[in-house]
């Protein structure tokens, strides 16, 4: 029976206040040193602070006083994967799926972190629990996953869709389009107030790490980019944080105020009121990146959440000085991979085609608007060019960001460092091309996808079978 301290910690743990779950669990910890749950639950608690060493050695610790918990090992997996051990996170979801022979999640996890070739056991072990009449929706969300991975590897493109597709639908994520476009028209519409705004302000300049934001749709490559800022010498990558929105939206909301509302010397300048707004968001974004993250006195520390490029104008306003990188791919490549990603939260617009066509489209839009400002301009990356010209695309790259050029940042795949998102194989591998026009493999599947993105003539007309 769990006991009433460990049900606290758990609820806390679940409701995001990992303090109060922290210190339960170092206090279980106390009374009983070998204490499986306690160890397990306070490893999850490390790697969610970014102590992925101290997360494994707890969580292996666990393992050792309880082998046969599926969980911890599917845990400690994510965990391997994180820093780059791969051979160990394969080792750990395929045990995680064998003690629990309906674990969705260790099915999906073991496929990501293998290629898989013609023959190999594993899709009839998923097809075999698909089989199953028991199994929830969230379980077959995973399985239907897996599946699409394993089929894709082995070209059987078809049969990958419809997995994919099933997978989605089996999601259950709700998106309003509607709902997103008033957000974006409002960050477009109220940028103009703070034209002023965006030039670099006089007085005593910030003395921590600058950011440079990496922004884009996710699967764009924004990953990579930020792996090879990071493999500089002067550059934190600290993955994608959830600082800038957190700063944003309530500079936002003084933006949407009337000017009837405000009062003395607010009514007479608004713009010296949005003026100390910004600054004082600007101040607290900085705040929270150089004590939010284990950098090592670099003076540049790189934000990579792709969807900051919704605040672009207000990133300007805020923080003059930051660097704003905008990676591009090829709609049809980058919306595929989109779909093909069982993201845990969020971007819950790819789980359907309509609505990440039509997300694409407004953030399209969006980007066309800051970079036709002259006060939001930016800098923009192409990944395909970054394939095709690796040398030159850095070297442009790192001379935008004012450092100058390190050989390291070619050999970004040798940069040892935690990547949490779904492109932690392919920053840990040299540059390829297998990812460039994947989407021609699913051509027919996409044709609704390209109406709405205006590409439909990218797509070839088959006749009796053939390409035209």
């Amino acid at each position: 029976m769990q006991s009433p301290e460990l049900t606290e910690g758990l609820k806390a743990h679940r409701e995001g206040r990992l303090g109060e779950a922290e210190a339960v669990y170092l206090e279980l910890l106390k009374a009983q040193p070998d204490h499986a749950d306690g160890m397990h639950l306070l490893g999850l608690i490390r790697g969610e602070q970014g102590l992925e060493n101290e997360a494994i050695r707890l969580i292996e610790s666990a393992i050792r006083q309880r082998p046969s918990a599926a969980a911890y090992h599917h845990n400690i997996a994510g965990l391997y994967r994180r820093v780059g051990q791969m051979t160990s996170a394969r080792a750990a979801f395929e045990q995680a799926f064998l003690l629990k022979e309906d674990y969705g999640e260790a099915y999906q996890g073991f496929a990501e972190v293998v290629t898989f070739a013609p023959g190999d056991e594993f899709l009839n072990r998923v097809l075999g629990q698909l089989a199953l009449k028991t199994l929830d929706d969230r379980t077959r969300c995973y399985l239907h996953f897996a599946a699409g991975k394993f089929l894709d590897d082995t070209e059987s493109f078809d049969a990958a869709f419809n997995h994919y597709r099933l997978g989605n639908q089996l999601a259950g994520r709700d998106y309003d389009t509607s709902e997103n476009r008033r957000l974006f028209q409002n960050l477009v519409y109220y940028a103009p107030e703070l034209r002023p705004l965006s030039k670099p302000r006089k007085g005593k300049p910030w003395q921590g790490p600058a950011p440079i934001f990496v922004v884009g749709m996710p699967r764009s490559g924004t990953s990579l980019v930020e792996q090879i800022l990071a493999s500089h010498s002067s550059v934190f990558g600290a993955g994608e944080l959830n600082h800038l929105a957190r700063v944003s939206t309530p500079l936002l909301s003084a933006l949407l105020q009337s000017s009837q509302s405000m009062s003395g010397q607010e009514a007479e300048d608004p713009r010296w009121y949005l003026s100390r707004r910004a600054e004082a968001a600007g101040k607290d974004y900085l705040e929270r990146i150089q004590q939010g993250v284990a950098h090592r006195g670099e003076p540049w520390i790189v934000d990579k959440h792709p969807l900051n490029f919704r605040f672009i104008g207000l990133i300007k306003a805020m923080l003059p000085r930051a660097k704003i990188i905008h990676v591009r791919r090829h709609p049809l490549d980058t919306c595929l991979s989109c779909f093909f990603q069982n993201f845990t939260q969020g971007q819950n617009y790819s789980f359907d085609l309509t609505t990440l066509g039509h997300f694409y489209r407004d953030y399209q839009k969006i980007m066309t608007h800051w970079a036709n400002e002259p006060e939001t301009q930016f800098y923009a990356l192409e990944y395909e060019a970054l394939l095709s010209a690796p040398e030159e695309t850095i070297s442009a790259l790192l001379d935008y960001c004012e450092l100058p050029f390190e050989p390291g940042c070619l050999k970004f795949y040798e940069t040892k460092r935690p990547v949490s998102t779904a492109s932690f194989k392919q920053v840990r591998q040299p540059l390829y091309h297998t990812s460039k026009q994947r989407w021609m493999n699913y051509a027919e599947q996409l044709r609704p996808l390209a109406r709405i993105l205006g590409l439909e003539d990218e797509i070839p007309i088959r006749v009796g079978g053939s390409k035209l």
